[in-house]
């Protein structure tokens, strides 16, 4: 597969997860899952810019020089997420599970689709793009997971036991 094809991909994927997670937001009750569900929608708008700037370059046949990916908005929210309180919405606690899996695997295909091309890619900048899509996409599924696993009360954070029986 030609760089150009997996860009053509990956800005697919991209436009797909961008409307999924607004789509979510639409439906979700609790106001802080409808925002964190903006926020991922908002990171995704950023990859696809970054990735129709590459197929812009790869139209006009200019070396791509290496581009920065700032570290998105979820990355450095990780650290303090736990210390937040969170509080359960009665009903509303299926609803945001269901959005999160689905978000979730939303994550899954995306952190998936650039690990395996950022693996294959001749071309060292677009390797460097596709990692570093891939780390976010990975931040943004542990947020997901982490939330998932508040939700469901399994008493671990980033597959970390936040207590011991002891």
């Amino acid at each position: 597969m030609d760089k150009a094809s997996i860009v053509d991909m990956a800005i697919e994927n991209e436009k797909g997860a961008i409307f999924t997670y607004l789509e979510i937001a639409r439906k979700t009750k609790d106001i802080s899952g409808k925002n964190m569900f903006i926020t991922l929608s908002g990171e995704e708008v950023k990859h696809l810019i970054s990735l129709t700037e590459v197929k812009e370059l790869f139209s006009k046949k200019v070396h791509i020089k290496t581009l920065e990916v700032p570290k998105s908005e979820i990355e450095k929210l990780l650290p303090d997420i736990k210390a937040r309180e969170k509080k359960k919405h009665g009903k509303s606690e299926l609803n945001e599970l269901d959005a999160l899996e689905i978000a979730l695997e939303q994550e899954k295909k995306s952190m998936e689709f650039y690990e395996t091309h950022y693996q294959i890619v001749d071309d060292e900048s677009l390797k460097e793009l596709l990692k570093k899509l891939y780390e976010t996409e990975k931040a943004h599924y542990e947020l997901i997971m982490a939330q998932i696993d508040y939700i469901k009360g399994t008493g671990f954070w980033f597959d970390i036991p936040e207590f011991s029986m002891e």
